[in-house]
């Protein structure tokens, strides 16, 4: 299967979700990004998000260097706020990943970032639990299996409410992330989901058009051959 025919079959398919002029404007027009961002093309110490084209380029604009920003989940995406807002603080819980983006950070003179390992803990009641349910802290990934994120979930609750402008949930455990994030964005703060398709990420919430306003991102994403999708929530109260 060439490159160009699995675009179109993927654009076809974000077609049939989100029909619309702009998902069909926008799978042409990120066509060239992601041909030039497929597997095996990412350059070292890459400042990018692994999100959504259009989900990054509508984060570009409303990025400013005042925002605190939390975020759970990091890499070239915590190097890419970096630059953008005033102050980050990154959770991850992959001890490896942890440990090669602290050296990244230093070597590129990243001073701004606050960066904590939080790893899983060993969780006795994991077989009674369900990963779509935000209040069992756990996670599909079968490499988590009898694991809790509950603790690496919870790190954000040391924080006041309405502490952040932004806040990424691209990590672990994702409902939970989300159910514990809701309170600790501020009133016309942004909250992000990445790879969203995943409906349950979602679903246990309601995301009223009275309290947010919600865009939902489908398309080519850096470095992947698949499309996903980005949804980004702004509270408006």
């Amino acid at each position: 299967m060439t490159d160009l025919f699995l675009y179109i079959k993927m654009s076809a398919k974000a077609f049939a979700k989100y029909p619309s002029l702009k998902t069909v404007s926008d799978c042409f027009k990120y066509y060239p990004d992601w041909k030039k961002h497929l597997p095996g093309n990412q350059p070292p110490g890459e400042k990018t998000l692994w999100m959504t084209f259009g989900a990054t380029e509508f984060l570009k604009k409303i990025s400013d260097n005042n925002m605190h920003l939390f975020e759970y989940g990091s890499g070239g995406s915590t190097m890419f706020w970096s630059r953008r807002v005033k102050h980050i603080i990154s959770v991850e819980h992959d001890k490896s990943w942890y440990d090669k983006m602290k050296k990244e950070f230093a070597d590129l003179n990243i001073d701004n970032v606050e960066y904590f390992f939080i790893e899983a803990e060993p969780d006795a009641n994991f077989s009674g639990k369900n990963f779509q349910n935000p209040s069992d802290y756990i996670s599909s990934d079968k490499n988590y299996s009898g694991k809790s994120f509950e603790k690496y979930v919870k790190s954000i609750d040391k924080y006041p409410d309405s502490s952040f402008d932004l806040i990424i949930v691209d990590g672990r455990a994702r409902p939970s992330c989300i159910q514990h994030a809701i309170r600790k964005l501020k009133t016309r703060g942004y909250l992000v989901v990445d790879n969203s398709e995943r409906e349950y990420y979602l679903s246990p919430f309601k995301f009223d058009k009275q309290s947010w306003k919600i865009w939902k991102f489908a398309g080519p994403v850096p470095f992947i051959k698949g499309f996903s999708e980005t949804t980004i929530l702004r509270k408006i109260q």
